[in-house]
């Protein structure tokens, strides 16, 4: 029987015969997931990380599936152990079995249908479907040696990685794409809808910044209106609210100071404690003079 319907034909079994065929298959561990004493350190908060046993199969191109899963999530993740207090019976060596990368998702496939979605659907969704797409659709062989091996164990064309995609989420009610075709389409009206957002987005900020401007522009005339009703000598010169502080010193110094001081600069520097409305006030009344 090819691995295309071995696979077909693991997908047709319940969880624990799933499970037990596998353990027949690759042979039980020979190590617990977890050190037990560093284990119990970890949940005691001595040390920050658990140490792992040698139970790895990656050599082979397999990976190491916990059984309870189907009753506990993230069962390897050391945040979830220490949230939830997970026991350390679940890391024993007798509640792992191994898999590759297909039969792995087809595990997560058979706990989400027994559970009514309840586990084995986020490790699906979030890790194990999108590996499938992109090592057997889209071809991306990975770089890490460890990978390499498990891509080459479960192998599949892109035709047949579609079909088994298609069969593992008809089984939990979902619907996948039926050619490689409507994958790639799919993928492209992603990505138009993406650039077509982006050139919303972009679109939308170019008129909030004219409109911005056009509210600047009209406060600046308000205010102004406002600044030339109390200092209406400044209009003829254009003075305005927001006339730079060494523009008003300049004049003060061409109108006053020059035979005071050496330079503007050092009028500017006498300048420094007096506030912009008082130098105004005394601008607009040489003015009027």
């Amino acid at each position: 029987m090819s691995r295309y319907n071995n696979y077909k034909s693991l997908l047709l079994k319940s969880y624990d015969e799933a499970v037990a065929y596998l353990l027949n298959k690759y042979g039980p561990a020979n190590d617990d997931y977890f050190r037990e004493k560093s284990y119990y350190r970890y949940l005691n908060k001595e040390i920050k990380n658990i140490t792992k046993g040698k139970y790895s199969r990656t050599s082979e191109g397999l990976y190491c599936h916990h059984i309870d899963e189907i009753q506990e999530l993230k069962i390897s993740d050391q945040a979830f152990i220490k949230r939830n207090n997970i026991p350390f019976k679940y890391q024993k060596k007798g509640r792992l079995v191994y898999c590759d990368l297909i039969e792995h998702t087809i595990l997560h496939i058979l706990i989400t249908k027994e559970t009514s979605n309840a586990f084995g659907l986020p490790g699906y969704l979030t890790y194990l479907k999108p590996m499938i797409e992109d090592w057997y659709i889209e071809e991306i062989v990975p770089r890490p040696k460890w990978m390499k091996n498990c891509y080459n164990k479960s192998f599949l064309t892109p035709e047949e990685a579609i079909s088994m995609l298609n069969e593992m989420e008809r089984v939990i009610g979902m619907n996948y794409f039926n050619s490689l075709e409507q994958f790639y389409q799919e993928k492209q009206n992603r990505i138009d809808e993406i650039n077509a957002r982006k050139e919303r987005l972009e679109e939308e900020e170019i008129q909030r910044q004219k409109e911005i401007k056009e509210e600047r522009k009209q406060l600046i005339k308000k205010r102004n209106v406002e600044f030339h009703n109390n200092y209406p000598m400044f209009k003829k010169i254009n003075i305005n609210y927001d006339t730079p502080r060494l523009r008003l010193i300049s004049l003060l110094y061409d109108i006053k100071y020059k035979n005071k001081y050496k330079n503007k600069k050092e009028l500017d520097l006498a300048m420094k404690p007096i506030i912009r409305d008082k130098l105004l006030e005394e601008l607009h009344l040489l003015m009027k003079e």
